[in-house]
């Protein structure tokens, strides 16, 4: 009695084959099995939710918060993500974001520069959650909204295929993970809208220097330096010999002490502390230090340094 055939194809797994080392959620994000309330992330999540059905975004999260894709890029106008499902190859998944022209970034960055609260947070490296505000007076939108056409999801998986007008859980996922990307650094929405955040930056700052230099030139500040700045400068083929000694007279730079227009600029800019689960908040330590640093330094330079009993200095003394 014969055998009868083999089928000539293979049942889907039931599960998703698994990746190693893949892209996931972060770790209390993960075990928590929702995300985090980051308003961001949430603006960005808005679309997913409008787009996908319950189904497929709680599948979404899951692959997400699993590490089940393998890598994802965001750059300008696009977000491309290799999610692996159950099949042997893992699905193509993008987003394609319209992105603003440079007449527009102009406006929105001029805009920005003539109120200078929102200037000096973003060249803080924070990004307040009103900085909308200043896109919509110009017609303008930086977070895309359901249903106005500015982003367009595609995946190479049968289920986008047969419901396009649906998202599946694999663009779900790749949802999730740009969200990630934004409650930690949401700067990433100026790249997906065509401008990388150091190219938004250095606008900052050259309308800033622009804004404030006087008829004729740029503003810019030039320490004096004695022993350097007020002696001619030599020709360069005569000091290649010695171009990077030290004066041994040199004396400390002519600048003003004061405390900065923005707090801690630098540990904004650096982002959360790259150890989470340390014995000590890393970044409200170093804040303190240099509180402490900059406070003393001010107190110096105006005289009220206390002595060793923490007493405050005597009076100068005068002369009759």
């Amino acid at each position: 009695m014969a055998l009868p055939p083999r089928p000539s194809y293979r049942p889907s797994p039931l599960h998703p084959r698994r990746v190693r080392g893949g892209v996931r959620l972060t770790k209390s994000e993960a075990e928590a099995g929702s995300f985090p309330e980051s308003w961001a992330a949430q603006r960005w999540l808005r679309l997913m939710h409008g787009a996908a059905a319950p189904r497929a975004a709680s599948e979404g999260l899951q692959y997400a918060a699993g590490g089940q894709t393998r890598s994802i890029s965001i750059d300008p106008g696009r977000v491309r993500a290799l999610v692996q499902g159950r099949q042997m190859r893992a699905y193509d998944t993008a987003f394609s974001v319209k992105t603003m022209s440079d007449a527009k970034w102009q406006s929105v960055v001029a805009a920005m520069v003539e109120q200078a609260v929102y200037a000096a947070k973003l060249l803080a490296g924070e990004l307040p959650a009103t900085v909308e505000d200043l896109f919509i007076p110009l017609g303008l939108r930086l977070f895309p909204e359901p249903g106005d056409g500015d982003v367009t999801a595609s995946c190479t998986c049968l289920d986008f295929r047969t419901q396009p007008a649906h998202w599946c859980k694999h663009a779900a996922c790749a949802a999730y993970l740009v969200a990630d990307r934004l409650a930690t650094d949401p700067f990433h929405i100026f790249t997906l809208r065509g401008l990388p955040r150091e190219d938004l930056l250095e606008r900052l700052r050259q309308h800033r220097v622009s804004a404030s230099a006087p008829a004729g030139g740029a503003l810019v500040y030039s320490p004096h330096i004695p022993g350097v700045s007020d002696s001619p400068a030599r020709p360069l083929e005569d000091s290649v010999g010695g171009f990077w000694d030290m004066p041994g007279d040199l004396a400390l730079p002519d600048m003003p002490v004061e405390p900065p227009a923005v707090s801690h600029p630098l540990l904004r800019r650096l982002g959360p502390s790259p150890f989470p689960s340390g014995k000590f908040p890393m970044i409200g330590l170093l804040a303190t230090c240099y509180d402490v640093i900059s406070e003393r330094a001010v107190r110096q330079e105006i005289g009220d340094e206390p002595t060793e009993n923490g007493e405050p200095p005597a009076p100068p003394a005068t002369m009759d």
